[in-house]
């Protein structure tokens, strides 16, 4: 029982290092919204997502993980930068 108690610290851990970094990420979500709206550039860009998308995905096979899941997760994170760059 002691060991699978380590893995779950590690991966609580984990999970909040990924929170932390996700927090990172939207504050630099807004600046971008911000820049958009400055410069008149529409929430969604296509080349930029193609581009997320692939390197994302790319990312993942590299370490093993499902290309799948990964794009799942990214179009999940994109959804929700769109409503924060809409606040701005």
């Amino acid at each position: 029982m002691s060991q699978l108690l380590s893995y779950r610290e590690r991966i609580d851990e984990i999970d909040e290092a990924l929170i932390e970094l996700l927090g990172e990420r939207f504050q630099f979500v807004k600046q971008v919204g911000i820049y958009k709206k400055e410069h008149n550039l529409p929430p969604l860009q296509p080349g930029r997502w193609a581009e997320v998308v692939r390197t994302r995905t790319a990312w993942a096979v590299e370490r093993g993980l499902s290309p799948e899941f990964i794009e799942k997760l990214w179009n999940d994170l994109h959804e929700y930068a769109l409503e924060e760059e809409a606040k701005v």
